[in-house]
């Protein structure tokens, strides 16, 4: 680090009155657009301190450097900045490689003078910000060092050199409706510009029957999914555990004879993977067209049968990418309030619901939680008196048995937490028509053939709860996809998702990276409730 008595004489300096004028300038460009767009586009961009102090430490270093470097990194960042803020001014959502790769592809769309009706104060916002930052640089004595350039293109190389490197997935790179403008352009850039064009974009996407809709009568006035995480239906006693993992729950299922239970096989082998399959419906491998579509899109029937929409998740905000944010009427997620979540966890959410009007009008609620996503014993942390029911973890003295107990002392912290869930939308729509749907992500396995945790391409990983509470009647099989569980929930919402490609009561549970060649498993699923493997295959090598 540099020395006080270093810096001293550059602050005292009177010519670093300019440099401070520059670093602000360079923060307005950085931050204001995003201010725009919040109250133009009806965006919910959230301030990052963090990363907004970033943004002076490297406007510090852009006034300290020489004029060639300076000039370089300006141009760079406004031409990211002019393409993504164009994009989420228009599209409502933030660029991602794939879109990227579309404005040489389909340029003559992308540039149709159509756009500017809703991207016509962008481009000279963008251009006054930036060239007023320029001339401040350009025009007056700042105070230069010639050793900064070298830190800057350091410190710039961080996103780049993990996207080269492959030391980071897709995941890492995601953009997010909420982070600032920015900080999305350094990560789909980087990944477009390192790993996507030098590998070339490989996404599979195979020839399938499009999806149609049919609107059907629903009186349903509130749904309420509970979308879980990590949530293994063997480890709880619904389905047959000996230990009592979920008192609370399981007692509101014994008392209500309206809810049904089902084993629940989840579409993907992690939470991104999974939601983005889950909420758009979807059944096939590499159907990309249908993911674009979004044809069967949960939030996009619910806003079109006059619904409110609700996603409030103590997951990260880049998840609303897959279902499209758009969609959505409210969100809040971890990352726009991390102090929130830290301090209350999955209790949150409850609070959150609470927060919500939606005892008038038509609601769709997703309630998306993090418990008890490992280290399981961070979940009820400064709680074990209340949670630590089975063997104390200290004394665990294998992995098996450590990961077991904290595992399910964990769940009885997501017990507690979804009867609160349940009690609290029943209080609040007691007098209406409404449903519950309860399900997770992806199960957890405990040293399964040797496996551990999730993102494991086996159907025992797959098999999470489902209980659900309808307000209309259903049959329930032993076993259901994740994709039935879709078709139910669009039910509800008043709409029949008809897809041609259905056979054979056949599903598939798909691996992880969808955007590029994955694995996947085919299934059946018996009548009595028998789940027979019929094949593992690639998108890359299978044929529709």
């Amino acid at each position: 680090m540099l020395k006080m008595s270093y810096l001293l004489p550059i602050i005292e300096n009177r010519k670093f009155i300019y440099n401070i004028l520059f670093i602000l300038l360079f923060f307005a460009a950085v931050f204001i657009p995003d201010f725009v767009l919040k109250f133009a586009a009806d965006l919910p961009i959230k301030f990052e301190w963090l990363f907004a102090g970033g943004v002076v430490l490297f406007g510090l270093l852009l006034s300290l450097t020489y004029k060639t470097v300076c000039i370089f990194f300006l141009l760079l960042i406004f031409l990211m900045q002019l393409i993504q803020l164009n994009h989420m001014a228009y599209f409502a959502a933030p660029i991602d490689a794939e879109n990227l790769m579309n404005l040489a592809r389909e340029s003559k769309d992308i540039f149709d003078v159509s756009y500017l009706r809703y991207t016509w104060y962008i481009s000279p916002l963008l251009i006054i910000l930036y060239g007023l930052a320029l001339w401040i640089f350009i025009k007056k004595p700042l105070i230069k060092l010639s050793w900064v350039w070298i830190l800057l293109f350091y410190l710039a190389a961080h996103k780049p050199y993990r996207a080269w490197s492959l030391s980071k997935d897709l995941w890492y790179f995601q953009p997010s409706i909420t982070r600032p403008s920015l900080r999305n352009s350094i990560s789909t850039f980087s990944y477009f510009t390192f790993r996507y064009l030098p590998q070339g974009y490989q996404q599979v996407s195979i020839s399938y029957q499009p999806y149609t809709v049919k609107e059907k009568s629903s009186d349903t006035e509130n749904i309420l999914l509970i979308f879980g995480e990590s949530l293994y239906a063997h480890h709880l006693p619904m389905y047959g555990y000996e230990r009592n993992t979920a008192p609370q729950t399981a007692e509101i299922l014994h008392n209500d004879s309206q809810w049904h239970q089902a084993i629940g096989i989840s579409g993907g082998i992690a939470t991104a993977t999974s939601t983005l399959l889950f909420f758009n419906t979807i059944r096939e491998p590499a159907n990309a067209a249908e993911i674009k579509a979004k044809t069967a899109n949960l939030f996009r029937l619910a806003k079109a049968a006059g619904f409110k929409t609700y996603y409030l998740s103590n997951q990260e905000s880049r998840l609303t990418m897959s279902f499209g944010a758009k969609n959505v009427d409210t969100i809040i997620t971890n990352d726009m309030r991390p102090l929130y979540f830290k301090k209350r966890q999955d209790e949150g959410l409850v609070e959150l619901l609470q927060q919500q009007n939606i005892s008038e009008g038509k609601n769709f609620i997703v309630l998306h939680m993090r418990s008890p996503h490992s280290p399981f014993e961070s979940r009820y942390k400064g709680r074990e008196d209340e949670f630590e029911k089975f063997k104390p973890a200290a004394e665990s003295k294998d992995r098996f048995t450590y990961y077991c107990n904290t595992y399910d002392n964990a769940l009885l912290y997501v017990d507690m937490v979804i009867a609160k869930m349940i009690k609290t939308f029943e209080q609040i729509s007691k007098d209406r028509k409404y449903s519950i749907y309860v399900t997770a992500d992806h199960g957890e396995l405990f040293d399964y053939n040797g496996h551990w945790g999730h993102n494991n391409l086996l159907l025992e990983q797959g098999k999470v709860p489902f209980f659900m509470k309808r307000n209309r009647s259903a049959h329930l099989p032993a076993v259901v996809s994740h994709y039935q569980i879709g078709k139910l929930i669009a039910d509800d919402l008043g709409f029949e998702i008809v897809n041609p490609n259905e056979q054979n009561n056949t599903f598939y549970m798909h691996g992880n990276n969808i955007d590029f060649p994955y694995n996947f498993i085919e299934y059946q699923i018996k009548n009595n409730g028998q789940i027979i493997e019929i094949k593992t295959g690639n998108t890359a090598t299978s044929q529709q």
